[in-house]
């Protein structure tokens, strides 16, 4: 045991924490079409929020490219079953969600705010309701490949701008290189000049809501160390056999992920994932008992973890309605600073155990 390692209970009720534990690996199951809730535009009345300026939204960092200024994000559903990695582009993701699906496996919510430059993406699976509403709070577009019934009647009855591959073959296509390596059903991609053939012909609203972002991040240029404890590794356990684990690179001053055992790195790029913030949220997680398995996630509120530049320290977390983004904040209600970068967020049931470690 490396000195400074601890355990985080996170409290949840017997029964919700055997739903959870009680979770396999399973073979991921082909999906059904959307209900036929993708493909279709739908234009929100909502005004559009134009800031002129070039901090990423995302990210905090002053680099977002002009024509991406005031627009809306992509976000990409990320199979991450075992059999489907490495991925596409995963390295490039501006910001992550991580959380379970069914049968013991997780998928990720990858999102880009640069669609114009995204080069070949995937692979793309399907969409779920968590990330649905997600998808909604952030404004963005949304791409997958089909998804469960509850998943798509959210998509058309919250308007949720989407493109899906069960309808949409030349937006999102199966790419030989994939299928060749990992089989059909892990070979679906979609890039930057594809989506903006979609977006442009369609007529899909490119400016942002207002308010779709409610991160707060520190200026450029400056940092800060968590006020908790020190954390140079933090292990994420989903479930049996799903773990996510973040190893602090401290020259670089990033998280780089693991899981598998090995290190989760780039299909395109080789490079592996590294982000400046990690964050742990619990939440309620239960098994819907449904024929495949599928899990609920709330996405009230509660509290977590803020991981970033060595350190740990306890937050809150809310989302509520699902048009409201993820809000962040400090144990006393103001609003979380996160340092510019990259982050990851996992969310997690109540009893789940976070391994921090410090060395």
């Amino acid at each position: 045991m490396k000195k400074g390692k601890r355990l985080l209970a996170f409290l949840l009720t017997a029964a919700v924490c055997l739903s959870v534990s009680a979770c396999t690996p399973a073979s991921e199951p082909s999906e059904a079409p959307s209900g036929g809730a993708s493909g279709q535009s739908t234009s929100s009345k909502e005004e559009p929020k134009n800031v002129n300026t070039k901090i990423n939204p995302l990210t905090g960092l002053d680099d977002l490219p002009a024509n991406c200024i005031g627009k809306r994000p992509v976000g990409i559903m990320i199979n991450n079953i075992r059999s489907a990695v490495p991925q596409n582009n995963i390295a490039g993701a501006d910001l992550c969600y991580e959380m379970l699906v069914e049968g013991g496996i997780t998928r990720i919510l990858a999102i880009y705010s640069d669609i114009q430059s995204l080069p070949k993406t995937g692979s793309i699976r399907s969409a779920r309701p968590s990330y649905v509403e997600l998808a909604k709070g952030h404004d963005l577009i949304y791409c997958h490949v089909g998804g469960s019934d509850e998943a798509a009647a959210m998509i058309k009855s919250m308007g949720v701008d989407d493109v899906d591959g069960n309808y949409d073959t030349k937006t999102i296509w199966r790419d030989k290189g994939r299928i060749a390596e990992f089989g059909s059903v892990h070979s679906c991609v979609t890039d930057g000049e594809h989506l903006m053939e979609k977006i442009t012909t369609e007529g899909i609203r490119t400016d942002i809501r207002a308010g779709a972002n409610a991160f707060t991040f520190l200026e450029n240029g400056k940092t800060r160390v968590p006020s908790g404890e020190a954390c140079t590794s933090v292990t994420v356990p989903f479930s049996a056999s799903y773990t996510s684990v973040f190893d602090y690179d401290e020259k670089n001053q990033v998280y780089k992920k693991s899981q598998f055992g090995e290190p989760q790195v780039d299909y395109g790029t080789n490079k592996q994932v590294a982000v400046t913030n990690v964050l742990v949220l619990k939440t309620k997680v239960e098994n819907s008992h449904d024929a495949a398995g599928h899990m609920n996630i709330e996405l009230e509120g509660g509290e977590g973890l803020y991981i970033s530049m060595g350190g740990c320290e306890e937050i809150k977390w809310s989302k509520g309605d699902a048009n409201n983004p993820l809000t962040l904040m400090n144990k006393d209600g103001t609003p979380l600073e996160l340092n510019c970068g990259k982050s990851w967020i996992c969310f997690v049931g109540l009893a789940t155990q976070i391994d921090v470690e410090a060395e």
